[in-house]
């Protein structure tokens, strides 16, 4: 089989199409015909060796998938031909990922594809709706009728956070530096949209929209220099979760602040669910989004060849997800 694996930590040119023998499942794994893997910002972290905790090269990366079961666990849950999805753990991270033909993945991190969904919605879908629900509901304890303040809104994380959130019954207020982008998230369920190519001007389009109103949960895909202007949006009691670092890995703030409206910061991490909370939380999540109709958003879908153009595409700022087509 063909999979694309690094050997040594550095720039993703260290990322290259090998071919070695399919993998064998072990006791309670499945062994998965890969249909289609979605990239994220992780995957390139982890080939330069910023991503903690990852197993030590050599290491095919690839967090995200949806494929069929080639060959099925002994008295397990899925048959060989079942159509699933990798919710999360350790796929990509400490074993080999998705940017394979084939993978081995404990049964207890997949689902069945959701009714209605295709292949590439199912390989686009769990690990941003799961960000999303635990940035809302896990650490935000969002209420309906509350006002969220998605900041980066257009990526994977963002479109799947406005989507969640118009279904949880939230007021909706996304940032994006497009004006095309700002357009496809009001279809998507943002009431409110802002343009955030600066912090400033963005917190400032934030509290002129909301009459001098606050936010009582902002997730925060940029980091960098925008954490001040999120904190300076949010209510006091607020919650802030940050997903992203993609303005940057440090942020100043004004612990005043912080002291003053009760705030707290919090990281959001896909990887601290168990396997169980991780299938309980999707169920809820595909229940919530039926409510709308709403399905992952994906930005393009590219071959398995050009692996190398997809992340060059992802590092540009997609509008949704960037996919890989691999079988």
């Amino acid at each position: 089989m063909r999979y694309w694996r690094f050997h040594e930590y550095g720039d993703l040119s260290n990322l290259r199409l090998e071919v070695g023998p399919r993998p064998v499942p072990g006791n309670g794994e499945v062994l998965l015909r890969v249909a289609f893997a979605a990239l994220n910002p992780a995957d390139a972290l982890t080939v330069r060796g910023l991503y903690p905790r990852t197993a030590p090269p050599p290491l095919v990366v690839g967090r995200d998938g949806a494929g069929t079961i080639e060959e099925a666990a002994i008295a397990g849950k899925f048959t060989v031909g079942d159509r699933v999805i990798i919710l999360r753990g350790e796929v990509g991270v400490t074993r080999d990922g998705t940017l394979a033909e084939y993978c081995t993945v404990p049964e207890t991190l997949l689902a069945p594809l959701p009714d209605g969904w295709t292949l590439e919605e199912g390989a686009a879908g769990p690990l941003v709706l799961l960000t999303a629900w635990r940035a809302l509901v896990d650490i935000g304890k969002l209420s309906k009728g509350q006002t969220v303040f998605v900041n980066g809104a257009s990526g994977g994380v963002g479109t799947a956070t406005v989507m969640l959130a118009h279904a949880l019954g939230a007021r909706v207020v996304a940032g994006s530096r497009s004006t095309e982008k700002r357009d496809r998230l009001k279809a998507l369920g943002a009431d409110i949209v802002v343009d955030s190519t600066k912090p400033d001007s963005m917190e400032a389009d934030v509290l002129n929209a909301l009459n001098g109103g606050r936010c009582d949960i902002v997730v925060e895909n940029l980091g960098g220099a925008y954490l001040q202007s999120s904190l300076n949006v949010l209510a006091e009691g607020g919650c802030i979760g940050v997903v992203g670092l993609l303005d940057g890995f440090l942020s100043e703030l004004s612990l005043g602040h912080l002291i003053f409206k009760r705030a707290r910061i919090e990281g959001v991490a896909v990887g601290a669910y168990s396997p169980e909370q991780a299938q309980d939380a999707w169920t809820r999540i595909v229940g919530s989004l039926r409510t709308t109709g709403a399905k992952p958003i994906i930005d393009s879908v590219l071959p398995f060849d050009d692996v190398q153009e997809a992340f060059t595409r992802l590092s540009r700022g997609p509008m949704g997800k960037v996919l890989v087509r691999v079988d």
